[in-house]
């Protein structure tokens, strides 16, 4: 019981700090314990609701996050995988659809004013202090999960949309609208692929 309210202070004491330098002190879910991980390779396995991540109410399914460690005396090298999903609008169409999210990073958790070992460029680096207990993985598994997401959302790669006179879905019927005459200067831009 004293190691948690030990805990629970030493979390209120870094959040005093935090907000005092204009730091974000929301807490996640996702948060890893790293005061008594011994040197080597860990796993920990993580849950955690959308919301709780800062995930906006598209996505609906809970995120599942696997985090493979290894620990050496000046770093933490952290992989993490995970998935959500939830229910998405297509950019063409307007019909709602579900997705999966899955998609991973990588950070290495450096303490302060040491460099970084074998450290590739497509890996994140942060610098904690060497009296950090916890690093809160929610706001990177947010950033991710949004940049996972395609720029365009399709229901399907052969969409047809909507009709731009009707608004009817051309997926599910035809519509009797005729094309409209261009002006002729305008003529030139049928040339441009669809996408």
């Amino acid at each position: 019981m004293f190691a948690l309210f030990t805990f629970l202070e030493q979390i209120a004491s870094e959040a005093r700090v935090a907000n005092n330098l204009g730091v974000s002190t929301h807490v996640s879910e996702l948060v890893i314990n790293i005061s008594k991980l011994s040197l080597g390779g860990h796993q920990r396995s993580l849950e955690a609701s959308p919301a709780a991540v800062g995930l906006d109410a598209r996505f609906t399914k809970p995120v599942h996050v696997e985090v493979e460690m290894e620990k050496n005396p000046r770093q933490i090298y952290a992989r993490v995988e995970f998935e959500t999903g939830g229910k998405f609008m297509c950019d063409r169409c307007l019909d709602e659809i579900e997705r999966e999210v899955k998609t991973g990073y990588s950070v290495v958790y450096v303490m302060d004013g040491d460099a970084p070992e074998n450290v590739k460029g497509s890996e994140e680096i942060q610098a904690i202090t060497p009296d950090t207990n916890t690093v809160d993985i929610g706001e990177d598994v947010r950033q991710y999960a949004l940049l996972a997401l395609p720029f365009k959302i399709l229901c399907r790669e052969d969409c047809a949309g909507l009709c731009p006179t009707c608004g009817t879905n051309w997926n599910k019927a035809k519509c009797d609208c005729k094309d409209e005459e261009i002006d002729p200067r305008w003529e030139g831009l049928k040339q441009i692929p669809k996408n």
